[in-house]
């Protein structure tokens, strides 16, 4: 077993431990936060050991930490995280595949994603770093996804782009050769007819631009 540090403790965090668990690679040594009021609590037995700035300290003293996942669920929040974390410390985020997910050799898939149970990766997708693909969604052939996308359960993906930053949720259907911009929401059960522009959050059938997205 591959030990690792976990971010985060809430929602998310305990869906990654429970893929962690099944993949049966890595070894969670202890859980970080960045919320005070957590720190010494257990999370389905691990321990909150300390905040997430702790790292740098954490990794000094243990050399048997080799990686990290960031069990963090709020999008920007991972973003930002990521980036601190490639700056200041030389451990690498590891992929959570779960068992019953399919990743095609001919695939290239980046660092820290999380693959669910029931998830495919087919031939010549692209996936980058931190993404999530929940259960029921395959990422179809020669696909491009960036990096820290979250692509919810059961989405149906004909498209060519996904960009970076960008939500699709559950149940949408992104059409064929449709593109994604980066930093977008396609909303639960939307349905991707024309291509989507950056900055913009769509809903409906056939999707429409309801208005921009701040990120």
């Amino acid at each position: 077993m591959i030990n690792i540090i976990l971010f985060g403790c809430g929602e998310h965090a305990r869906m990654v431990i429970d893929n962690i668990e099944e993949q049966k690679i890595y070894k969670i040594v202890g859980l970080l936060t960045n919320d005070h009021t957590e720190l010494n609590k257990k999370i389905y037995g691990y321990d909150v050991i300390g905040l997430d700035a702790d790292i740098i300290d954490i990794v000094a003293k243990d050399s048997s930490i080799k990686g990290y996942f960031l069990g963090v669920g709020n999008m920007k929040a991972r973003a930002k995280l990521a980036e601190w974390l490639d700056k200041n410390i030389a451990l690498d985020a590891v992929n959570i595949i779960h068992p019953t997910c399919i990743v095609s050799s001919h695939s290239t898939v980046g660092k820290g994603n999380l693959f669910e149970a029931y998830t495919k990766i087919a031939n010549g997708a692209v996936v980058g770093n931190h993404c999530i693909v929940n259960s029921f969604t395959a990422i179809n052939h020669d696909q491009i996804v960036g990096n820290n996308v979250l692509i919810a359960g059961s989405v149906s993906l004909a498209g060519t782009t996904i960009g970076d930053n960008t939500i699709i949720a559950d149940g949408a259907s992104i059409g064929f050769k449709r593109k994604v911009g980066k930093n977008c929401i396609i909303g639960d059960g939307a349905v991707v007819t024309k291509d989507i522009p950056d900055n913009v959050i769509a809903y409906g059938n056939p999707a429409k631009i309801i208005r921009n997205n701040d990120w």
